[in-house]
């Protein structure tokens, strides 16, 4: 099998289509039952099931870099007695073949939407503009913003740092998750593993020291979990009990509960940035304990924390 032509990861499944990455980067779609039918195959025959079947077809899998239905199999006897057991597959170079660029995915990456919306309402400039930074024409600027050309790296970088005037920098999502895990991927793993182990500390809320951690502790509340469970009410209660909390901004602490118990780290951040109840420093109280404790810098956006 010619490297070239494997397939890497199905991306979607969606009758009569699936979506797929290939071993050369490009995402791409096929029509199963076009495909099938296009080959020969007739009702009857081995792996026809699939055309007629959604929820077989739905049962796809990628074995030995093809697409594969376990579930759907023959037994046949070799001509030394055995018996062989084999399930229906496509084979990756007729899948390849047969395929489609996959539109769809190609602008999820979406590079093209952001540098047209950067350049034409943030910036304000035009495509000429735009090309004449960067040394090329405006017909190479549409075919960017538009999708219809492959970008390496290197010319990325050059669009947005010199064309755009941005810093650029990787970032990832999980699909059930998409906001949090983007807004996270700004931040290193040493620091994800610390703030995932340390999110029912009641030290993390910017406005509680060791002394009010004790008192709340006397007043049942023990964990990040239990504060954001509470009412203003409670707080305003707490408050009589204990005057300096007034002055430790306990307005904020649900929210800030809250948002660490939802991995909302930079959104956590940035607010007890803004009230830091100190000003003696311009980092919140979760970056100076998570410093501290991992002794690195916790991010992967370098200019972030200055």
């Amino acid at each position: 099998m010619r490297k070239n032509n494997r397939i890497l990861k199905i991306t979607a499944v969606k009758y009569p289509n699936i979506s797929f990455l290939s071993n050369s980067g490009d995402f791409r779609k096929i029509n199963i039952r076009q495909t099938l039918k296009s080959l020969g195959f007739q009702k009857g025959d081995f792996g026809y099931e699939i055309i007629e079947n959604k929820e077989l077809f739905a049962e796809v899998e990628l074995i030995d870099n093809a697409l594969a239905w376990k579930s759907l199999n023959q037994t046949r006897r070799l001509p030394n007695k055995e018996e062989f057991n084999f399930f229906f597959h496509l084979d990756p170079i007729v899948t390849i073949e047969n395929s489609t660029k996959d539109e769809e995915n190609i602008k999820r990456i979406n590079y093209g939407r952001a540098i047209k919306e950067l350049r034409k309402h943030i910036l304000c400039i035009s495509q000429d503009e735009l090309a004449t930074k960067i040394g090329t024409d405006k017909q190479y600027i549409s075919k960017v913003e538009n999708y219809k050309t492959d970008l390496e790296l290197k010319t990325l970088r050059k669009i947005y740092e010199v064309g755009l005037n941005k810093e650029m920098v990787i970032a990832h999502y999980d699909k059930d998750d998409p906001i949090t895990t983007f807004s996270n991927s700004v931040f290193n793993y040493k620091f994800l593993d610390w703030a995932t182990s340390n999110k029912d500390n009641l030290e993390l809320i910017e406005g509680i020291g060791e002394s009010t951690k004790v008192f709340l502790f006397a007043n049942d509340i023990k964990t990040t979990s239990e504060l954001g469970l509470i009412d203003f009410a409670r707080i305003i209660e707490l408050s009589q009990k204990r005057k300096r909390i007034i002055a430790q901004k306990p307005d904020t602490w649900i929210t800030q509960a809250k948002l660490i118990n939802n991995s909302h780290w930079l959104s956590v951040i940035k607010l007890q940035r803004s009230i830091s109840i100190n000003g003696k420093s311009k980092y919140s109280k979760i970056e100076v304990l998570a410093k501290r404790n991992i002794k690195n810098d916790i991010y992967n956006i370098k200019d972030y924390a200055k």
